[in-house]
């Protein structure tokens, strides 16, 4: 295996109250014991060589609640696996001090950040409702202010950014800043919002993009599909997987809740694990369905979400925006 890549749930807590949200809050957090053991684990795939690269991402909940936690743990992998061993934060970036700071800059070139951001007047709301979208771009300019620039921003499409032209306004800070952007529907997505609605906004929003020369093919995605690299599709279950507060381990970060299919602290082979479960259609045991087998895009997007198959409600919209996306690239691609 070339890469594998935990999902590490630091806690089930988190500041803010974002609808589409499924995780099941609590104050439950992972503890020093099951830090260590996760280290313990994945740091001896490298040292065995039953993988050559490892890449952790941290989540929640919000990971920077419990940073003081979790630093010493992400400190101990960033230093014994070098340019082996990646670390990913995804976090909503309200909450940022001077020990996050220097941490970011002293690891700048193996640590990056996934910042959630749904538009720039409207984002995810805090527990009073009031939006984070000034904090959190304001954050995400600090960091860029000080050389960290490992940043991308995670948008999910929903009913508050698509009015008012709040999306299109983040568009254009975006491009303004040239940092990546993926824009996606949420992983329960079943038609809430009209698909021609979602079309319509999404070809405003990559032409907004184009004018102001931002690098569509590189720095673009919708819905997790990338045009510039061979896309794998969703390695859920292969690749990935997800380790919860207590250690329990799953196929995936949307099954947190579900049946584990092990625990860190097993001492089982996790690798043979993933390959051999069969509670979960993904993975190894992934059955491609019918309704993408002759689609012109099974190529690009590998079938999509794996478990989350709500192909009725995405995949005209998939088809629609990725056509757009390629024709404003090719178009921009003969002007110059």
């Amino acid at each position: 295996m070339n890469v594998i890549s935990p999902w590490i749930q630091t806690s089930n807590n988190c500041n803010l109250k974002c609808p589409y949200c499924y995780i099941n809050h609590s104050e439950k957090k992972m503890k020093k014991e099951t830090y260590n053991k996760i280290n313990e684990v994945f740091i001896g795939l490298l040292n065995n060589s039953e993988v050559e690269y490892v890449i952790y991402r941290l989540a929640g909940g919000e990971p920077f609640l419990v940073f003081d936690e979790w630093k010493e743990f992400g400190d101990l992998f960033l230093r014994e696996t070098f340019s082996k061993g990646k670390l990913g934060i995804l976090t909503n970036l309200t909450i940022l001090n001077d020990d996050s700071i220097e941490f970011l800059r002293e690891h700048r070139n193996q640590v990056s950040l996934s910042v959630s951001l749904d538009g720039y007047n409207y984002s995810k709301p805090n527990v009073n409702g009031e939006s984070t979208a000034e904090v959190v771009r304001k954050n995400i300019e600090k960091l860029i202010s000080l050389d960290i620039k490992k940043i991308g921003i995670s948008t999910v499409i929903n009913d508050k950014n698509l009015e008012n032209n709040d999306i299109e306004q983040l568009s254009t800070w975006i491009a303004e800043r040239n940092i990546p952007w993926n824009i996606g529907l949420n992983h329960f997505y079943k038609g809430e919002i009209p698909a021609e609605i979602i079309c319509d906004k999404m070809k405003q929003v990559i032409q907004n993009l184009s004018s102001y020369n931002f690098d569509l093919y590189h720095m673009f995605k919708f819905n997790n599909l990338s045009l510039d690299c061979n896309y794998e599709g969703c390695t859920a279950g292969e690749n990935l997987l997800a380790i919860g507060v207590d250690g329990s381990i799953y196929p995936c970060q949307t099954l947190l809740n579900s049946q584990p299919i092990c625990n860190i602290f097993d001492n089982v082979d996790i690798i043979q694990k993933l390959k051999k479960q069969k509670i979960y259609n993904v993975g190894c045991n992934y059955i491609v369905p019918e309704k993408c087998k002759n689609c012109v895009l099974l190529e690009t997007c590998k079938g999509g979400c794996k478990l989350h198959n709500n192909k009725n409600f995405t995949c005209d919209i998939i088809k629609k925006v990725s056509l757009f996306l390629i024709k404003e690239i090719l178009k921009k691609e003969s002007e110059e």
